[in-house]
């Protein structure tokens, strides 16, 4: 007999509260498996997702705390900007470095727990944008567990599942209504009368405070791309996980840097029309204090300057308000 799968990590971004829903209310009272599941959320406030899950399910459903043991018949919940790990019989909280842009995120939640159990783990992407949790998906593939992605086509948003198919190769690509019956055959079968009880530790060492994300020093090669965030050296590698790391942690795959890079570009943009326009009103406040006092040489150098400024600044201004038009519809 296979050895049961009872280790389940989902990830999912936009539109996938509403799949998460339609998956707990599929779930039977007695499961013997544990989830883990991580949505990316504003880093403010208090997650209301184990309130509604708790309530749709029949599995009860909390934000997970730091230290915690992992518990059969429980839905553990990333709390806002905080990844959720997974070590052998708990689980971890931390606040290490954003990945792919985001804290929580999917993929440090899937290498840990691949790392940590191996085999028994099931692995599944919901919808959402852009593919954080697809190196992840591939990682827990590549160490013999189970690797199931929400239809595209029956997702609110399909980019993400779309990705995780293409970088992670899923054994099953199916509806929401079917990964509740997959989640449930891979599990292992209540033995005690459905009693909660925890899930068995393997022989492994615990990965502590350095699991995964946090500062060391990346392995690969310097990519010769700075990190978006930090600015420090970006360092790559075949077949790296995941694509891009900086020495501080911050991790990105290639469609979350060009991401993140974009966003870092246009804010950099705003931030030369800001000093143009700054420069520009320099030089006319010295311009017209070189006017009072009689200097028109010095005055007009002024003018000269400012208007060129103000000028530069007006130019990309319109450039960056032009990328932002979209095309009319046909």
């Amino acid at each position: 007999m296979a050895e049961p799968r009872d280790i389940v990590v989902i990830g999912g971004s936009a539109g996938a509260i509403e799949a998460l829903t339609s998956l707990v209310v599929a779930l039977p009272a007695e499961l013997d498996a544990a989830l883990f599941v991580v949505v990316h959320t504003i880093p403010v406030g208090e997650s209301r997702l184990p309130e509604i899950l708790s309530r749709r399910g029949p599995l009860r459903a909390a934000v997970a705390s730091n230290g915690e043991p992992i518990i059969c018949d429980r839905i553990y919940v990333a709390p806002p900007d905080a990844h959720l790990l997974i070590e052998p019989g708990r689980v971890r909280l931390n606040m290490g470095p954003r990945e792919s842009g985001h804290r929580p995120a999917i993929d440090p939640l899937f290498r840990t727990a691949a790392s940590t159990y191996g085999s028994r783990v099931v692995g599944i992407i919901l919808s959402g944008m852009l593919d954080d949790g697809s190196a992840g998906l591939r990682e827990i593939r590549r160490r013999g567990g189970s690797a199931i992605v929400q239809d595209p086509k029956q997702a609110m948003f399909s980019q993400m599942p779309q990705n995780a198919i293409e970088i992670a190769t899923p054994q099953h690509i199916a509806p929401v209504g079917e990964i509740a019956q997959l989640i449930v055959s891979h599990a292992r079968r209540s033995e005690n009368g459905g009693e909660r009880r925890a899930a068995v530790k393997p022989k492994v060492e615990s990965l502590g405070d350095q699991a995964v994300v946090g500062a060391r020093d990346a392995p690969g090669l310097p990519s010769g791309i700075a990190c978006p965030e930090c600015h420090g050296v970006l360092w790559t590698g075949p077949d790296k996980v995941p694509e891009f790391a900086c020495r501080v942690g911050h991790a990105y795959s290639l469609e979350a840097l060009v991401d993140a890079h974009s966003v870092s570009l246009e804010a950099a943009l705003w931030a030369g029309v800001r000093a143009l326009r700054e420069q520009a009103s320099l030089a006319t406040h010295i311009a017209r204090r070189a006017e009072r006092r009689g200097d028109r040489r010095v005055a007009a150098r002024f003018e000269t300057r400012a208007g060129t400024a103000d000028e530069h600044a007006g130019k990309l201004e319109t450039m960056l308000l032009a990328r932002m038009e979209k095309p009319a519809p046909n």
